[in-house]
């Protein structure tokens, strides 16, 4: 599978993603760090991202990745309102072997309303479409909203890779999921 582009903006029923764009930094930046105990419990990258400068060199390190077509990290916003959300983002991309991973964080008061599930499906549906054979996603075996995710829209647990981070000081197991292409739902 060569490398392939995906667009910068997708719009589904619940929410649109955009590319990052550096006209959010300052949004993203303060919704980080008004989160960022909850954020940081499960995201290694929140101890990172202490100042506005932080979250500016992050999305421009986003562009170049996007460039390359390494990864597509996208902001995420509720449609009709427009706010900002969280992100998601197509990480660990393998043209190769036709695979990537998906990776993404919300902010907590809109945890629970489906809209990352919805950002998550929109995502993998671009995926399917420009050729991807699997999807995976990632957590914690902790993090049981996120892991929610992928349970919710049928994604496989293919296992769980015991202790194989470590997090805040301790080690941790990350459970794996997938989705083939020929398992999605028409």
């Amino acid at each position: 599978m060569k490398v392939r582009k995906l667009p910068e903006e997708i719009v589904a029923e619940r929410v649109a993603l955009r590319r990052h764009s550096l006209e959010t930094a300052q949004t993203m930046f303060e919704y980080v760090d008004s989160d960022r105990a909850r954020l940081g419990e499960f995201l290694p990258w929140v101890e990172y991202t202490q100042t506005l400068e932080d979250e500016i060199g992050y999305i421009k390190m986003t562009h170049e990745k996007w460039a390359e077509g390494t990864l597509f990290d996208y902001s995420i916003f509720k449609l009709g309102s427009g706010e900002y959300i969280g992100n998601v983002g197509l990480h660990s991309i393998s043209w190769e072997n036709a695979k990537c991973e998906i990776g993404y964080w919300i902010l907590g008061k809109f945890e629970g309303q489906g809209l990352m599930s919805a950002a998550v499906q929109a995502l993998e549906t671009i995926c399917f479409q420009i050729g991807f054979n699997r999807v995976e996603i990632r957590c914690s075996s902790l993090n049981l909203k996120s892991a929610g995710v992928p349970r919710r829209l049928d994604y496989h647990l293919d296992g769980t890779l015991r202790e194989d981070s470590a997090e805040n000081g301790r080690f941790r197991d990350t459970l794996v999921f997938s989705k083939l292409k020929r398992e999605v739902k028409k």
